[in-house]
């Protein structure tokens, strides 16, 4: 055998060896940026839901669930401001579940991971105080 069909063979193993390691990172990126990219939106949804709620304008669920483009299924939470406290504050929390799309989750598992890949509850609060 010369040496030229034994360096081949070495690249073989080798790549066959690293790949499913590099596949794994490239996966875990992608869903990690996803994840962020969800919570960034969240968090500037549930901004504007409570900027809305603090200057008493209607309907701050939909206009929150609007300002998260991209994202369906938004949960709404919000604590109005009180018509007779001058100090209050008014509250907005925005609840969103994000599921992963590559199967790194299923992949984990075999290797006794568990747990990674499961849906994750994502939430963001906004608190401003109410105009007078």
């Amino acid at each position: 055998m010369t040496n030229r069909a034994r360096d081949r063979g070495a690249t073989a193993v080798e790549v066959a060896l690293l790949m499913p390691i590099l596949l794994m990172l490239v996966m875990g990126i992608v869903d990690f940026g996803r994840a962020l990219h969800a919570q960034i939106t969240l968090t500037q949804a549930a901004r504007e839901g409570v900027r809305v709620v603090a200057l008493k304008q209607p309907d701050p669920a939909t206009r929150t669930q609007n300002a998260a483009t991209g994202l369906s299924g938004v949960g709404v939470a919000v604590t109005a401001c009180p018509a007779t406290s001058s100090n209050a504050s008014a509250e907005v929390e925005a609840t969103y579940t994000f599921e992963f799309v590559t199967p790194i989750g299923g992949i984990a598992a075999l290797f006794g991971g568990g747990g990674y890949g499961d849906p994750i509850e994502l939430s963001a609060k906004g608190v401003m105080p109410c105009e007078g």
